[in-house]
């Protein structure tokens, strides 16, 4: 603990690192119960032949201690779990928690607030008044991080109640009959409240309580079954949604446990590969329901496999899991989620009424994301993200392929692209090596952290050519490639031993391989605005802010990248970008540069189709690079004519790779 420094409030914050306080739980929880156990066994055992047993005692006083903390432990851990916390200063993967907050009588209001939610909520949706609809809304909101709140109510419902509670809830501002009108007066607080329930559903999944291990274990299993309880005979039968489309309307706020998550996710498209391959069939429809089931976004909530990819792009370990999980495929054969997900499902129209919904492959795209890079979406990677494992570069070299070898799968969902290039951007060093043609030294050139992406040439030639075409994903690859080439080149400069050449060979060589780099994604995005006639002077005001917004995560995470094999995890992130080179190309990409003296600014790429213009534009950019990495105004000048070369370059690797066919 410490004073707090310039966080919300006053008084005293403790850095919590969720995942590691998780691991202290369940150890203190296991251990404890052990000793407990051993030593009242014992302890019998010995006072039966008349031993002392003050040392069993003493073992004993110690279990009792650990059992009695341990609510005070599972406070902070769920307190940590807020998506909302601040980091904690200088420790990333720590959030900042109000000791404040973490005492016995806050524990004691938790349980009284969630015996008041638990009344609320098992009464009829359609009894509640509309004081007590804001009253539950209220007492999710404010206590769902609030332990034991979480886990008390949604395990005292159960899993088919939870779905119940929902559904019921979410159609209560539906009309009772054909051209009648809704008198129910919550209408427009529908959404928070899916909202403020998911997020206690969520808080509830990362409970260990019985009540919430019988809760996850049913819930899965009730997946494919319709949720509302079974009529009166003859009919007998139960209706309503299946449980899968109900709870994925549910998971679209909040972190759910990890393990959770990946059971229902391989339940879920099991259940998926059963619904869809009848679609096509006479009277059947794929995923549906006649109930309303979601008052958030533009899509309807039919499809579960969109809020399921929600809860994954908030949960990276479980992402990584499910998407290089295994199962059965349409040959009989096992098959990768991710590739039943990205290259054989056939994504059903979830629109709703009057608007255009790609939600659910969206959120894949975010849910890959996550799967690949570590963390949540639009978050900068820490020094643990930046050292992949082997099942993620593995995940990324299979989405390369995958592209490669038919780039309409990402083509026809164009929009995808700002995702996969996100992911690029942490995967620079991997790409780079595919597009380098010294095989045994490239990795002394571009280290990495962790495992890497085996990807060949042509391979990552076509990807980078299809996700260029997208005006998204072409900015993100330019911008990122740029100032992971800045950052590196100030490494290399500092550590000449690095790479078995000269500083100006190795200066030279990382100025070529930019400008083939950034040749190939400028040859796309001209095609794409050729074939648009697309506005050739997009790079406006409006698009110098916008890339501020999704730069600064991009940028610190690409240098990272970058400079993480040299410094070591320690100094990633020291000093953040000012002063660097990194930094000084990133504000000139958005600003112009001082390009010859004169005091207007010159800007770079800022007509996509001119290719003349984009080749200087790079040559420009990479010796400003080399100027802000070394200082050394012949290596600059010599790095324009290498990345000039290397821009030109690119139509040969681009022909000889079919990328543009």
């Amino acid at each position: 603990m410490r004073p707090d420094d310039g966080g919300s409030g006053s008084g005293v914050f403790s850095g919590i690192d969720p995942d590691k306080l998780k691991g202290t739980i369940d150890s203190v929880r296991r251990d404890q119960e052990t000793l407990q156990d051993r030593a009242s066994y014992y302890k019998a055992q010995l006072a039966y032949y008349g031993i002392g047993t003050q040392e069993l005692a003493d073992v004993l006083r110690v279990a009792s201690w650990a059992q009695d903390e341990l609510p005070m432990l599972k406070r902070r851990y769920h307190l940590a779990m807020n998506m909302d916390d601040d980091p904690y200063p200088g420790f990333k993967g720590m959030v900042q928690i109000d000791e404040a907050k973490v005492s016995r009588a806050a524990n004691a209001a938790a349980a009284k607030a969630a015996k008041r939610a638990t009344e609320l909520a098992k009464k009829d949706p359609e009894d509640l008044s509309p004081e007590e609809f804001d009253e539950l809304n209220e007492l999710f909101a404010q206590n769902y991080d609030e332990y034991p709140f979480a886990e008390k109510v949604v395990g005292a419902l159960g899993a088919r109640k939870t779905l119940q509670l929902w559904d019921e809830m979410s159609n209560l501002d539906r009309p009772a009959g054909y051209g009648e009108t809704s008198d129910f007066a919550r209408a427009d607080d529908l959404d928070e409240m899916q909202k403020n329930l998911s997020l206690t559903v969520a808080a509830a999944t990362n409970s260990d309580s019985p009540a919430m291990q019988k809760w996850k274990k049913n819930m899965v299993a009730i997946g494919d079954r319709p949720i509302r309880d079974p009529g009166p005979a003859p009919a007998g039968d139960s209706g309503g949604p299946e449980g899968f489309i109900v709870m994925s309307n549910l998971m679209r706020y909040g972190d759910y446990d990890d393990k959770f998550l990946v059971n229902y996710g391989t339940a879920l498209v099991k259940e998926d590969k059963r619904i869809l391959d009848g679609a096509d069939q006479p009277y059947a429809s794929g995923w549906g329901t006649t109930s309303t089931v979601n008052h958030v976004g533009n899509d309807e909530g039919n499809d579960p496999l969109t809020g399921y990819m929600k809860a994954l792009a908030n949960n990276p370990a479980a992402a990584t899991e499910f998407f290089t999980a295994q199962q059965k495929g349409d040959d009989g054969k096992p098959e990768t989620n991710f590739k039943y997900l990205f290259e054989d499902r056939k994504w059903p129209d979830d629109s709703k009424a009057g608007k255009e919904s790609v939600t659910g492959l969206n959120s894949m795209g975010l849910a890959l994301e996550a799967a690949t890079t570590g963390h949540r979406p639009g978050e900068q990677a820490t020094a643990e993200d930046i050292k992949h494992s082997k099942e993620q570069a593995e995940l990324f070299s299979a989405l390369v392929e995958s592209v490669s070898k038919d780039q309409d799968r990402l083509l026809d969902h164009s929009f995808l692209s700002d995702s996969f290039a996100n992911i690029s951007a942490e995967y620079m060093p991997d790409l780079q090596r595919s597009l380098d043609s010294d095989p045994m030294y490239k990795d002394k050139l571009y280290p990495t952290s962790g495992a890497t992406a085996q990807i060949r040439a042509y391979d990552a030639t076509r990807f980078l050519y299809a996700v260029s075409r997208n005006k998204e994903g072409y900015d993100r690859l330019n911008v990122s490639q740029h100032v992971y080439a800045a950052a590196l080149m100030e490494a290399q400069e500092k550590n000449p031993n690095a790479y078995p050449q000269s500083t100006d060979a190795t200066i030279d060589k990382l100025a070529y391989q930019t400008g083939l780099f950034q040749g190939v994604i400028a040859n796309g995005q001209k095609f794409q605005a050729d074939k648009d006639n697309a506005d050739a002077n997009a790079r406006d005001g409006a698009w110098k802010d916008k890339a501020g917004l999704w730069g600064g995560s991009l940028v610190g995470s690409t240098v990272s990248v970058a400079t993480a094999p040299f410094t070591g995890t320690a100094g990633v992130y020291a000093g953040g970008l000012a002063g660097t080179a990194a930094g000084e190309i990133f504000n000139g990409i958005l600003d112009g540069f001082d390009g010859d003296g004169s005091q207007e600014k010159e800007q770079v790429y800022h007509n996509v189709r001119r290719m003349d213009q984009l080749q200087n534009s790079a040559a420009l950019t990479t010796e400003q690079s080399v100027k802000a990495a070394t200082g050394d105004d012949a290596a600059a000048s010599r790095s324009g004519d290498k990345a000039g070369l290397g821009f030109s370059d690119a139509d040969a690797l681009i022909d000889n790779s079919d990328a543009n066919k």
